[in-house]
């Protein structure tokens, strides 16, 4: 039988989220946060083999995504006891405006009122819209949703993760909505997501932005990280129709910059800007539209 640890993280705040983000892609038994003053301590239940190496695997994970903080890591046998009841003690449901309510299927009180109700757990794929970028982002959703026709057109969720964006923008009515990821895992969790809320018209692909083509739609929503975006930004914009919108997340708010000066060098530009917990999300329009084939 596999033997397991607990880890005790602690970091400065404005790192604490992406880490979190890499925990979850590590099959943990649970991942719980907590904030004290300007650092947070992430604790975590691992398999030993996994943790035997985190320490490093911290460490570059960081370094690729232009992060320079220092952190702390220790290590302790796991007692058994009732995680997972702390655990979702801890996932209350995330609203959004007055139209979409975010909670976990174990959530048993009532719900918010709100015409969206989406269930999704927290699993290998992160997003449930407790981190701030997924938070911006479905907040951003909403708001174009309320100022697009009842049709607002296509929808390309590019890094879908759970899935959780790209079944969010179905039900408010974006179609057809396609939710792309190179990961495996998480393309399974997302079409079982999809299922499990009435959103099984999404198309789910396998692929990387490399060898993936796909036809301009008016929406197309990245929430990856500044480093891809930058890698990334002539696929993601070749995504998006004449006129659409580029919604583009997972920024942390000192490499913005970066994004909007080669945004800029791309004649498109910032129409707004979501900030939350030192994470930034950005609403972009192309300066000068230009003639290619497009989806309704």
């Amino acid at each position: 039988m596999e033997t397991t640890v607990q880890i005790h993280l602690r970091l400065p705040n404005v790192a604490a989220a992406a880490v979190e983000e890499l925990l979850w892609s590590l099959d943990p038994g649970a991942v719980s946060l907590s904030e004290l003053g300007e650092e947070t301590e992430l604790t975590a239940v691992l398999a030993s083999r996994v943790a035997a190496g985190l320490k490093e695997r911290i460490a570059a994970f960081l370094a690729a995504a232009g992060i320079q903080t220092h952190f702390s890591l220790s290590l302790e046998g796991y007692r058994d006891r009732d995680w997972q009841a702390v655990f979702r003690q801890e996932f209350v449901p995330v609203v959004i405006g007055e139209r979409l309510v975010v909670a976990p299927t174990w959530w048993e009180a009532p719900l918010p009122a709100a015409p969206i109700r989406l269930r999704i757990d927290p699993q290998m794929a992160f997003g449930t819209g407790h981190h701030a970028t997924t938070h911006a982002c479905l907040a951003a959703l909403v708001a174009q949703a309320d100022a697009l026709p009842p049709t607002p057109g296509g929808l390309i969720d590019v890094g879908c993760g759970s899935g959780v964006l790209a079944i969010a923008a179905h039900h408010l009515g974006f179609a057809p909505v396609v939710a792309i990821d190179n990961d495996p895992i998480a393309c399974a969790t997302a079409r079982a997501n999809a299922a499990a809320n009435d959103a099984g018209a999404i198309a789910v692909i396998d692929g990387d932005l490399a060898t993936t083509t796909l036809p301009p739609v008016p929406t197309v929503v990245a929430n990856l990280t500044a480093s891809a975006i930058l890698t990334h930004l002539p696929a993601l914009l070749a995504m998006v129709a004449n006129g659409g919108r580029l919604l583009l997340a997972g920024i942390l708010s000192e490499r913005e910059a970066e994004v909007t000066t080669a945004l800029t060098a791309a004649h498109w530009g910032v129409d707004h800007r979501f900030e939350r917990d030192g994470w930034v999300a950005l609403e972009t329009r192309q300066a000068k539209p230009s003639t290619r084939s497009e989806l309704p």
